[in-house]
């Protein structure tokens, strides 16, 4: 017998970026929310301080937490003519026109359709995949983890990959952001 889908593995190619909190000033949200989607992400990751105290008694010693940081988180996408939402936030930020520190949620989707449910287990078929993500498509599957990424702000901007004349790639923008804390949901969580 094969076993639940829900079971499976997450992968990292279905996911999306929401500011949660619209501002008072237009656009209202940053980043193209929710139009425009990344191309790629950093992970949120945690890092603790660990302070070392020796003991008088002992050899060895002791370790005890003095803190705690999050890590920034980069965010990637196409460059567009007509899109400057990054560089918005990173201008308007620095200046004080606008809200600095934003609570943005980034959720995982799982590849389980739920537009396509078996009736029988009451899961998702699998999806195939090779089509183009947008907001409005994403919404159709089962999410599987959830970051809120609390009072972030934006700390470096680069508006375009370096220009060369040989090639032909996509020209990639990123911003990093760097949250003061974040909080992992997963479909178990308690509300």
């Amino acid at each position: 017998m094969a076993r639940n889908r829900i079971l499976d593995f997450m992968q990292s190619y279905r996911f999306w970026l929401f500011d949660l909190v619209p501002s008072m000033a237009p656009p209202f949200y940053v980043l193209g929310a929710p139009f425009f989607g990344f191309s790629a992400i950093s992970s949120p990751e945690y890092s603790a301080q660990v302070d070392s105290i020796t003991q008088l008694n002992s050899m060895f010693k002791k370790y005890s937490y003095g803190g705690g940081e999050m890590s920034p988180i980069t965010l990637s996408r196409g460059v567009r003519g007509f899109d400057d939402t990054m560089w918005q936030w990173m201008y308007r930020a620095l200046t004080g026109l606008e809200t600095t520190q934003r609570h943005l949620l980034l959720l995982s989707y799982t590849n389980i359709n739920l537009y396509n449910i078996d009736p029988v287990t009451g899961i998702g078929k699998q999806f195939d995949s090779s089509g183009i993500q947008n907001p409005f498509e994403i919404g159709e599957f089962l999410p599987g983890k959830a970051w809120l990424l609390w009072g972030c702000i934006p700390s470096a901007y680069k508006s375009a990959s370096d220009f060369d004349a040989n090639s032909p790639d996509v020209s990639i923008s990123e911003l990093t952001i760097q949250p003061e804390a974040v909080t992992e949901l997963t479909a178990l969580d308690p509300i």
